[in-house]
């Protein structure tokens, strides 16, 4: 069996990893992008709070206050736990990328190295072609000999 034939299906198969990598980090950055939509609002939301809420300061009472850490503490606490999100998924998504980077590079290595056997294996079969047409005429060229002897 050729050289070639032999390593097209490692090929294939590194090529469909790359593939079936190349979506999973598809999917990873749509988790980015969607988390990093949610950290927004949520930012958003915070930043009008406290601005309608510090308007209507001068109306609050102990407890309205109290009310009004607590809620914004608790907003902190959601920003702080989306942020972390983010941080898990942006590593994910570098994790995934890094993986079919480096899946993509072997598939085409491998590409590369069949392309050079198919070459080696052209020139082999022109080279065999050419002495058997040498050796074909060679006999040729004998028998007319040996028949011109007779």
């Amino acid at each position: 069996m050729m050289r070639s034939k032999r390593f097209e299906p490692i090929r294939d198969i590194a090529s469909t990893s790359a593939t079936d990598l190349s979506r999973a980090m598809g999917e990873a950055g749509r988790r980015v992008a969607e988390l990093e939509r949610q950290l927004e609002q949520l930012k958003t939301y915070r930043d009008e709070y406290v601005r309608t809420s510090t308007e209507d300061r001068g109306t609050m009472d102990a407890v309205k206050l109290q009310n009004y850490r607590s809620f914004l503490g608790r907003l902190g606490d959601a920003l702080r736990q989306q942020t972390t999100l983010l941080d898990h998924a942006r590593a994910d998504y570098e994790n995934r990328r890094l993986e079919w980077s480096a899946k993509r590079i072997e598939a085409e290595s491998l590409g590369r190295v069949i392309e050079r056997f198919r070459s080696e294996e052209q020139r082999d079969a022109d080279r065999r072609e050419q002495r058997e047409g040498d050796d074909a005429a060679m006999r040729i060229s004998i028998a007319r000999g040996e028949a011109g002897d007779r």
